[in-house]
C-alpha cells in the first residue's frame, strides 16, 4: 500500500510539473504552428485544447484575422513622364501557417515583405498608364492588376501566395501631385476652370443680348401694329361720318350748312365773349362762317368720293378680317393675340365656301367669296389663316 500510494504521488507531482508546458489552447481568432527544435511540424487551425512535447516543442500562435500591409506614400513615375505621390494598402490573412512560418517566420517580417511587394508591384503598373488616366479612369483596373501581381506574383517576383498568405484586396488611399507642382497644377485647374465660367459666361451675354433684341423687336412690331390698326379704324370712323354729312348735304344743303353754322356759333361763342365791332362786322362774320361751311362741304373736282368711301370700306374689313383671323389663331395655339405678327396679307377670290382649305369628303358651295389670305408668325413658326371679306369665316391652314 506505502508503495501505491508513492507512485500515485509521483504521477501527482510529474502532472503538476509537466502538465503546464504540455497542454496549450489556440482561441477563435488565431492560428497556431508547432515546432520542434525550430522547425514546424504541424499547423492548427481550429480553436481549442491541444497537447505538445513538453520541453520539445514550442508554440508560435498566428493571428487569424486580416492583416494590415499599409505602404508609406511613395512618389511613382508615370508612363508620361509625371510623378505622383500615391498612398496605397493592401489586406490579406494567413491560409497556410506552416509554409507561413518556414518563410516569414512571423508577423513583422510578413508585413515588411508584404510592403515591398506592393510597392514593387503597384510601381510597375504606375509605369503602363499616363497620369491622368490613373487620376480619371483607370484606376480600378490599375488595382485589379496590383492585386493579382500581388497574389500570384511575377516571372521575376513572388507573390503573397508563396508565403501563405491570401491578398483579399489592394487599394489606393489617395492620389495626389508632388509639392513642388502641386500649386502650378492647381493654378492650371483654376484657369481651366475660369475659362470655362467666361465661356459660360459669354453664351449666357450673348443669348440676353438676342433675347432682348427679339422682345424688342416684336414690341415694336406690335405697337406699330397697333397704332396702324388704330389709324384705319379711325379713318373708317371718319368715313362714315363722312358718308352721314354728305348724305344730308344731299338732301338739303341749305339746311346742313345753316346746321353746320350753328354748331360752329355754338362752339365759338361762349358764355362771357366780347365781341369787338358793329353789327354789320357781326353779321359779316356769321357769313364767312357759313361759307366756310358751305365749301368745307364741297368734294373737290379732282377727287372721287365715292371711289374714298369705298377704299376706306375695303381697308375697314379687312382690319375686321385681320382681327378675326389673329383672335382665332391665338385660341388654337395656345397664346396671347398681341404675340402674333403678321406677316402679309393677301387679297384672294375663293372659288368655294371652303375658303382654299378643303376637307376631304366634304361638299363647299361653289360660290365666289373675296376674302383674305395672311400669313403669321410666332417664335419661328409661321401659321396661315383664310378668311372672307368681312372676318365672319375663318379657317386656318396648313402653311406650305
Amino acid at each position: 500500500m506505502r508503495l501505491i500510494a508513492i507512485i500515485l504521488l509521483l504521477v501527482v507531482l510529474v502532472a503538476a510539473i509537466v502538465g503546464p508546458s504540455a497542454l496549450f489552447t489556440i482561441s477563435e481568432i488565431q492560428v497556431a504552428v508547432v515546432t520542434r527544435f525550430g522547425e514546424p511540424i504541424r499547423d492548427l487551425k481550429e480553436p481549442g485544447l491541444y497537447v505538445k512535447t513538453p520541453f520539445v516543442d514550442k508554440v508560435i500562435y498566428l493571428e487569424k484575422r486580416l492583416l494590415l500591409f499599409d505602404a508609406p506614400p511613395d512618389s511613382l513615375l508615370t508612363k508620361d513622364k509625371k510623378r505622383l505621390v500615391i498612398d496605397v494598402y493592401a489586406r490579406g490573412r494567413i491560409t497556410d501557417p506552416r509554409l507561413f512560418v518556414e518563410t516569414l517566420r512571423n508577423e513583422s517580417r510578413a508585413r515588411s515583405r508584404a510592403i515591398d511587394i506592393v510597392a514593387s508591384e503597384l510601381r510597375r503598373e504606375i509605369g503602363l498608364d499616363d497620369q491622368s488616366e490613373i487620376i480619371r479612369t483607370n484606376r480600378s483596373d490599375i488595382m485589379a492588376r496590383v492585386k493579382l501581381a500581388v497574389a500570384t506574383g511575377k516571372e521575376d517576383s513572388e507573390g503573397l501566395e508563396g508565403f501563405g498568405i491570401e491578398v483579399v484586396d489592394v487599394r489606393m488611399k489617395r492620389t495626389d501631385f508632388p509639392g513642388e507642382i502641386a500649386g502650378s497644377v492647381y493654378e492650371r485647374m483654376k484657369a481651366e476652370r475660369k475659362r470655362i465660367a467666361d465661356r459660360e459666361r459669354a453664351a449666357g451675354a450673348k443669348a440676353d443680348l438676342e433675347k432682348r433684341a427679339s422682345v424688342d423687336r416684336t414690341a415694336v412690331e406690335i405697337i406699330s401694329a397697333a397704332q396702324r390698326d388704330a389709324d384705319i379704324i379711325r379713318g373708317c370712323g371718319e368715313a362714315e361720318s363722312i358718308a352721314v354729312f354728305a348724305n344730308a348735304l344731299q338732301q338739303d344743303p341749305e339746311f346742313y350748312t345753316f346746321q353746320r353754322s350753328l354748331e360752329t356759333y355754338r362752339a365759338h361763342m361762349v358764355e362771357n365773349t366780347t365781341i369787338i365791332g358793329s353789327a354789320k362786322d357781326l353779321g359779316q362774320a356769321f357769313e364767312d362762317i357759313r361759307v366756310a361751311m358751305v365749301d368745307s362741304a364741297r368734294t373737290p373736282d379732282s377727287v372721287s368720293g365715292a371711289d374714298t368711301l369705298d377704299l376706306l370700306e375695303s381697308r375697314c374689313l379687312q382690319i375686321d378680317a385681320e382681327s378675326a383671323a389673329r383672335e382665332l389663331l391665338a385660341a388654337e395655339i395656345d397664346i396671347e393675340e398681341r404675340a402674333l405678327l403678321l406677316e402679309s396679307t393677301e387679297k384672294v377670290d375663293w372659288p368655294d365656301t371652303s375658303l382654299g382649305c378643303p376637307q376631304e369628303g366634304q361638299l363647299y358651295a361653289q360660290v365666289i367669296i373675296s376674302g383674305y389670305r395672311m400669313f403669321f408668325s410666332f417664335e419661328g413658326e409661321f401659321y396661315q389663316v383664310h378668311t372672307d371679306q368681312g372676318g365672319t369665316q375663318v379657317l386656318r391652314c396648313e402653311a406650305p
